[in-house]
């Protein structure tokens, strides 16, 4: 166990008073997509719809070039709380993670780097590159607690034992070598007990913290419910408890994607949310746009339904956060984004 905050208490933390800090000078959550590549088709995943690279726009890994000017622009905006590394894709399919948390580290754009990982690439290389980077959260996700779910949910000719196996090498390396990588490994929860506490027995011993998370859904694709759950049924769970008109997310987060287009929304696979691209502008320019500020003001007066990005999407609910008692005009009318403090999240 190292010395690192537990990653569930990162979560349960104090928040910042979203409703009375908005406009930020800048995202407190930047997320980076390495690549939208993924060597997995999770069953409820849009990376298992046939034309998903169609409805993605391509498939993309983004270059060492292009990271290093992305960080060049996050120290321009006085730094993020939380750099995460995935969006879509598999991040370890780009080979240059990490370099890609080296640099955030040497140039100190964030609090907290973290990435996300099916763990199928965590090799000695891999494992002992982010450590060495500093790397703060490792995050394994786990499609599986038997052989047979693993292998019916990802699709893929990858054993669970081998991601298991992976795991277990970052964990003794990191032990080994007196890193501070906090390794946290999670599985949604599968609906059956007996898979969950195969998970935990598989994965408690060698984790800082392993975790069965509730089931989530993607932004109600066309497609159907990926969560493969009955909608009542998980709009009426714990975790969509915190109903909402407001999403708070376009407020406090961006993506930039692997083609350095630039969204609001940590589930828009189709980008149908972007408000920018770091091709032709600065994250600045896009953070302090008039297309992320009209789409902002379209929540706040009650307009996401004409977004197509949201006009069905239920992941607002998840979000600790509430900005359902804040006028656009009020919003509109307080200090410019450029000029007030990043508070503490």
């Amino acid at each position: 166990m190292t010395g690192n905050q537990l990653y569930s208490q990162l979560r349960a933390a104090p928040r910042t008073q979203l409703h009375e800090a908005v406009p930020l000078r800048a995202p407190f959550t930047l997320y980076v997509e390495p690549t939208n590549i993924c060597n997995f088709k999770c069953v409820y995943c849009p990376e298992s719809f046939d034309d998903f690279e169609e409805k993605a726009g391509g498939l993309h890994r983004m270059d060492l070039a292009a990271f290093s000017r992305l960080a060049e622009q996050v120290v321009e905006l006085g730094g993020v709380k939380t750099l995460n590394f995935y969006m879509m894709g598999e991040p370890f399919v780009n080979r240059s993670v990490p370099d890609f948390v080296r640099i955030a580290n040497e140039r100190k754009i964030a609090d907290r780097t973290i990435v996300t990982s099916n763990g199928s690439l965590l090799t000695e290389d891999v494992s002992r590159g982010v450590m060495d980077a500093g790397l703060t959260f490792l995050r394994i996700s786990i499609y599986g607690g038997t052989a047979d779910a693993f292998a019916r949910t990802t699709q893929s000719k990858i054993p669970l034992d081998r991601v298991r196996a992976n795991v277990e090498r970052f964990r003794r390396i990191r032990d080994e070598t007196g890193g501070k990588t906090f390794l946290y490994v999670k599985m949604i929860d599968s609906g059956d007990a007996a898979e969950n506490q195969a998970f935990l027995d598989m994965f408690s011993p060698i984790a800082d913290e392993a975790v069965i998370e509730p089931v989530m859904n993607w932004n109600d694709p066309e497609e159907g419910n990926l969560a493969r759950v009955d909608r009542g049924t998980l709009l009426n769970s714990e975790y969509f408890s915190k109903k909402k008109t407001v999403c708070p997310f376009p407020f406090y987060t961006l993506i930039v994607h692997a083609d350095l287009r630039v969204s609001v929304c940590c589930v828009d696979w189709a980008k149908e949310a972007v408000v920018g691209d770091l091709r032709h502008e600065t994250l600045a320019e896009v953070w302090r746009g008039q297309r992320l500020r009209d789409f902002q003001v379209a929540h706040l007066e009650g307009r996401k339904s004409e977004l197509a990005a949201c006009r069905n999407c239920t992941y607002l609910h998840t979000a600790p956060d509430n900005l359902d008692g804040l006028t656009a005009s009020e919003f509109i009318a307080r200090s410019p984004v450029a000029a007030r403090p990043i508070a503490a999240e």
